[in-house]
């Protein structure tokens, strides 16, 4: 039987977020969570974590929104912190990463999860917010820091779906604020294209170098993407593991939220574990 690994994102951002999380605990419509340990709320993330063993609770790493805890001044000078010290949303994504970024990195993730850590936790797995531990020339210091922590399990890199795409446009998917990040102009259809077709090797790259070293599940998907456009997704074969990202308390992602907590009809068919059984 297929299995599903249903995980709730950014645990700790807000007591809002905090407590939808844990609604959907008591509910059973999620298996697991990641916990962001420069969130507002970590310490009541902290809670509900040793409050509800039976859930995996892993690290959201963050160099996305937030002050970080280490390397302020390193941060500053590359100019992805703001003018009030927080991190500037999508900006690594657009800086030169050179040597020095990339140790205050690996210094900043390896301070996140010692955080964790220093409250009695050991993560179960890795992810991050906005996928930012998949950058290509973020994955040294990333593999660095997992082999520190002996942490074994990541989540796998997005491979972009032109199919999932085409399907997006009948079905718009979830509208984010994106004032304050640092994105490049829009190009044309050709450069898109091209885009989505490099993004794809780099994507299958990082995800075939990371499971040789380390545990990912067989796919990764958005749980609106799977609840919605489960029809044309490759899901694997019948021993596949999925893992499904999910985001209970944000506002944006409400409807999401109300179809994972009130229709059970994607349930069936799999079995939900947590990333302790992976």
């Amino acid at each position: 039987m297929r299995r599903l690994i249903i995980n709730a994102d950014d645990l700790g951002i807000s007591k809002d977020v905090n407590k939808q999380i844990e609604e959907c605990i008591h509910i059973g419509c999620i298996t697991s969570s990641s916990l962001m340990a420069n969130g507002p709320a970590f310490e009541d993330g902290i809670r509900i974590a040793k409050q509800y063993p039976q859930i995996s609770v892993g690290v959201h790493l963050n160099i996305v929104e937030f002050t970080p805890l280490t390397n302020a001044d390193i941060f500053r000078k590359h100019g992805v912190l703001d003018s009030e010290g927080a991190f500037i949303e999508g900006a690594f994504s657009v800086v030169p990463i050179d040597n020095e970024l990339r140790q205050a990195v690996f210094e900043e993730w390896d301070s996140q999860i010692s955080k964790i850590e220093s409250y009695g936790l050991s993560p179960s797995h890795c992810d991050s917010h906005q996928h930012t531990h998949t950058i290509p020339d973020l994955q040294e210091p990333l593999c660095r820091v997992l082999d520190k922590h002996h942490i074994c399990n990541v989540r796998r890199k997005i491979v972009p779906s032109i199919r999932l795409m085409l399907h997006a446009k009948k079905h718009p998917s979830v509208k984010l604020d994106k004032s304050k990040a640092m994105q490049p102009k829009k190009r044309n259809i050709l450069y898109r294209r091209i885009h989505i077709f490099i993004s794809k090797y780099i994507s299958n790259r990082w995800n075939r170098k990371m499971s040789n070293l380390y545990h990912l599940t067989d796919r990764f998907y958005s749980f609106r993407d799977f609840h919605d456009a489960i029809n044309i997704l490759s899901l694997g074969g019948r021993a596949s593991v999925i893992e499904l990202m999910c985001h209970p308390g944000h506002k944006a992602f409400q409807t999401e939220t109300e179809k994972l907590m009130n229709n059970t009809k994607w349930k069936e068919g799999y079995q939900l574990i947590s990333y302790h059984e992976l």
